[in-house]
């Protein structure tokens, strides 16, 4: 008895996992989560999440890992699952399906049933217009016991729409996976002359010229990045790339996202030479083990020297760099300030000097090796969908005896329609 038991809860447990309904939960759940996940930021830091959601909120995000949705165990766990269900569906469904594709017309149920059917009154030497204006074209012919019996199946690969529709979820859903947990997404940023390494990859950028196009009104209408691509510092490919634009190689793709500006920032103590380095928008020159600090708040190009206080440009290009800083000593800010080119920032023994303001690119770079299955799920659905929506399997069957005529017809997917249809293709030929 118990081992019936255990046999009875296996049973109801798989059943549950190819069930339709169950899928439909689960496509659900993991759309309203999808929209949380877009709703709320991924992938930053505890202090973010901490500033921008409290209490309860912060409390939620923490425990179900929100921050990090697509990452989490439970979401790749509720994706499997969905997998699993989609897979069992569409192996359960498959023979029915293939069965009901590959069918042979019952020529004795219709020898059977023939005479439950509406009879019409259209002429034997019609029998093949009529049918092939219905869409009927071909019909095969048997005779049998002084009967002669018409009957053509169309569009039987219809049946195989909502299948296939259904396997090309599988693959999407896979090539997501791959895409996620096997692909990469980094981003570098640099002057002409950087050399970045690409993070979690043997890659390197470098980063050999960025020019900023302007049109006839100075609006920007263009970046342009060009750069070299290195592996393990030996030189692969090369090229230029744009917005909208990107570079392709070695199964990557690199975009231009974003760009901004970086200052040559030159450090003194005690009057002598100390640190330089190239300072980046928003970054900060942290030195001697953290005592002094320069941030870099803002460039202003072309500042307008008429009204100071509005802190605004004349043009996007640097006639008049003046920059927006702010000095920290000893963990505390102690100035805040602007600073022409070559100025001197100083606080105690130390001394800042920035000057030659250039722009930087700001690269993103992609590496998602589930594209390809991606593009075959997607082609699968639009076949499965054209398969659904435009095959619709269709049977025809006339049986004719003496001078009767019966005929039986139905449409596998917008039936009543179909039978509207018929009726007036019936009257048509009838008055013929």
């Amino acid at each position: 008895m118990e081992k019936r038991f255990d046999d009875n809860i296996f049973k109801k447990i798989f059943r549950m996992f190819h069930s339709m309904k169950f899928g439909i939960v689960l496509l659900v759940v993991i759309g309203v989560l999808s929209i949380i996940g877009t709703i709320i930021p991924q992938n930053r830091s505890d202090v973010f999440y901490m500033e921008n959601y409290h209490g309860f909120f912060y409390e939620l995000i923490n425990v179900f890992d929100l921050g990090n949705l697509y990452s989490s165990y439970w979401y790749i766990g509720l994706m499997i699952l969905l997998i699993i269900n989609l897979f069992l569906c569409s192996i359960r469904r498959f023979i029915p399906i293939l069965k009901r594709v590959t069918e042979k017309p019952n020529l004795d149920k219709v020898l059977e049933e023939y005479k439950t059917w509406d009879t019409i009154n259209i002429k034997e030497d019609k029998i093949n217009g009529f049918a092939s204006d219905l869409g009927f074209r071909n019909l095969e012919t048997k005779n049998v016991d002084g009967k002669k019996i018409y009957y053509k199946n169309i569009n039987s690969m219809g049946y195989l729409g909502s299948w296939i529709t259904h396997v090309s979820l599988i693959v999407i859903i896979l090539a997501f996976g791959i895409g996620r947990y096997m692909g990469y997404e980094v981003f570098v940023y640099g002057i002409p002359g950087t050399v970045r390494d690409v993070e979690g990859t043997n890659y390197q950028i470098q980063i050999d010229d960025f020019e900023m196009r302007f049109d006839e009104n100075m609006v920007v209408s263009q970046y342009v990045t060009s750069l070299t691509l290195l592996e393990n510092g030996e030189i692969i490919d090369s090229g230029q790339l744009m917005v909208n634009h990107p570079f392709r190689g070695k199964g990557i793709n690199i975009y231009q996202n974003a760009t901004g500006w970086a200052l040559h920032a030159f450090l003194y103590k005690d009057d002598q030479a100390y640190k330089q380095t190239v300072l980046y928008n928003s970054e900060f020159f942290v030195e001697d083990d953290g005592k002094i600090a320069l941030q870099f708040v803002e460039l202003f190009p072309d500042f307008d020297m008429s009204d100071p206080t509005a802190l605004r440009n004349l043009s996007p290009l640097p006639n008049n760099p003046v920059l927006l800083y702010a000095l920290y000593y000893n963990g505390l800010k102690v100035d805040m300030g602007l600073a022409r080119m070559g100025d001197l920032i100083e606080y105690e023994e130390y001394k800042f000097i920035v000057n030659r303001p250039e722009m930087y690119t700001l690269l993103q770079i992609n590496h998602d090796p589930g594209i390809t299955f991606a593009a075959i799920g997607g082609l699968l659905q639009i076949v499965g969908l054209i398969f659904a929506f435009y095959l619709r399997p269709k049977k025809l069957r006339i049986v004719i005896e003496d001078d009767n005529v019966w005929l039986w017809s139905k449409s596998y997917g917008n039936d009543n329609l179909y039978k509207e249809e018929l009726n007036r293709k019936i009257e048509k030929w009838e008055e013929q």
